[in-house]
């Protein structure tokens, strides 16, 4: 009987918690200042577009982006403005806690006996106070999950939006994650392309290094050039001058970085995939970009291929099917070694925007597909549309062994994460146009912001 009584209490108690969660949409706390933020109008008003779905819609949604650009600031910013009807679950990184993470998220104690997806939507199907409203569920970081339980997730997203009960929106940086996806036949009721979140156009990293960050412009433009509009990045050599590097050593720190995701992705000359590589990189830097299809032309086998795409060295992006350099840093990094990778001829100048070959060429997809919303400042990047550890706030760093490397502990296809930047004794630094090696002293000694 005292079983019972508890039982029904629960029931009870979830009801009442569904109903306000769902009403009133997840509240999320936005953890960079406005001071400090790069307001992307056109990406807000997309993803505001999509949290907010017409009641006869049926089908979910794909977001994606690589590791930095910003994706999980963007949602969590839209999220906040429309403010009801929208549940936001960000994927654990011990996978085993998902569905505890999933009951937190809507105030929800799960039974462990019953399917997460088939009690939730029961509660919504019984809860009359819902019908005004469509839900959403973002799952946010879901990489992280086993390719089965994304399956299962994706077969539920699909019977819901059939039935018009709420609808699902995937978000992953692994490029892996939307080949999964479209491997699963309820790939049929997902959104015609996925969505693609990437860098800052040149004008928005000047605004944020100069502006936000209060960066003379020359050494800001040398920055930008070192990295390219890669948010996360941006911070990273923001963080370092202002604590006091010089430009010198941010540019060995970065050359050295760059050195070990090439190794990682075995295409350094001696090494496994070296020739292969090499014809993909003077490909690209003829062509800015690869069809998917024939990236996959240059390999013995398709596991090869996406062995050396999950590197960090070249970037796929699902929503045009095709294969670029992964960042700035990268590109730059091959022009100065253009010895090792039969590079003939060469431009040591940072791709310009118009004509970039990194993951800064995508920016123009969210123009392209979604125009209707696009009032603001345009966007050059397809990419265009992190996980908390996007953060871009300002926070100044005495010393490069000081910078986190942030593990991101995904079950397949892991990532090679970000290492704190150290600065190494010896290392020369090749020659680069644009980016001088003259030691530009930080303003006020770099302990301070103007």
């Amino acid at each position: 009987m005292r079983d019972l009584c508890l039982a029904c209490c629960q029931n009870k108690r979830n009801d009442i918690y569904l109903i306000k969660v769902v009403e009133e949409g997840t509240q999320l706390k936005i953890s960079i200042p406005d001071d400090k933020l790069i307001p992307r109008p056109i990406i807000v008003n997309l993803l505001k577009n999509i949290f907010q779905p017409d009641k006869d819609q049926a089908c979910y949604y794909t977001i994606c982006g690589e590791h930095g650009t910003g994706k999980t600031i963007l949602i969590r910013i839209a999220i906040k403005e429309v403010s009801h009807g929208i549940i936001y679950v960000d994927v654990p990184y011990i996978v085993s806690n998902f569905g505890k993470a999933f009951g937190k998220a809507i105030n929800f104690a799960f039974k462990e006996d019953v399917s997460l997806d088939n009690q939730f939507r029961q509660k919504l199907d019984e809860s009359n106070s819902l019908k005004w409203t469509y839900g959403v569920i973002v799952y946010d970081n879901i990489g992280r999950l086993d390719p089965e339980i994304i399956r299962i997730l994706q077969n539920g997203a699909k019977d819901n939006a059939d039935s018009r009960t709420y609808i699902a929106v995937f978000v992953s940086s692994e490029s892996s994650i939307p080949k999964i996806m479209k491997n699963n036949s309820s790939y049929s009721r997902a959104s015609v392309r996925p969505i693609e979140i990437g860098d800052l156009t040149k004008e928005e990293s000047m605004e944020y290094l100069v502006n936000k960050r209060n960066i003379k412009e020359a050494t800001a433009n040398s920055l930008y050039e070192l990295v390219g509009g890669r948010i996360i990045d941006l911070k990273l050599v923001a963080d370092e001058f202002l604590a006091g590097n010089t430009l010198k050593d941010i540019k060995r720190a970065i050359s050295r970085i760059t050195e070990g995701k090439l190794k990682s992705a075995q295409i350094c000359p001696k090494q496994k995939y070296h020739k292969v590589a090499c014809k993909i990189i003077n490909y690209l830097l003829t062509t800015k970009e690869l069809k998917y299809m024939e990236y996959l032309q240059f390999f013995d086998n398709y596991e090869e291929a996406d062995e050396v795409l999950e590197k960090n060295v070249f970037a796929y992006h699902p929503g045009k099917n095709i294969v670029t350099f992964q960042s700035q840093s990268v590109e730059l990094y091959i022009k100065t070694e253009a010895d090792d990778f039969g590079v003939k001829l060469i431009d040591l100048t940072p791709a310009d925007e118009n004509d970039a070959t990194t993951s800064d060429h995508m920016d123009t997809i969210i123009q392209e597909e979604y125009s209707p919303i696009a009032e603001g400042p345009s966007h050059q990047h397809p990419s265009n549309l992190k996980s908390s550890g996007e953060n871009y706030g300002s926070k100044h760093h005495s010393s490069f062994s000081s910078i986190p490397s942030g593990k991101n502990n995904v079950n397949h296809n892991q990532h090679s994460n970000r290492e704190p930047l150290e600065i190494p004794i010896e290392l020369s630094t090749p020659p680069t146009a644009q980016i001088t090696d003259e030691i530009i002293e930080p303003q006020n000694g770099g302990n301070e912001i103007k």
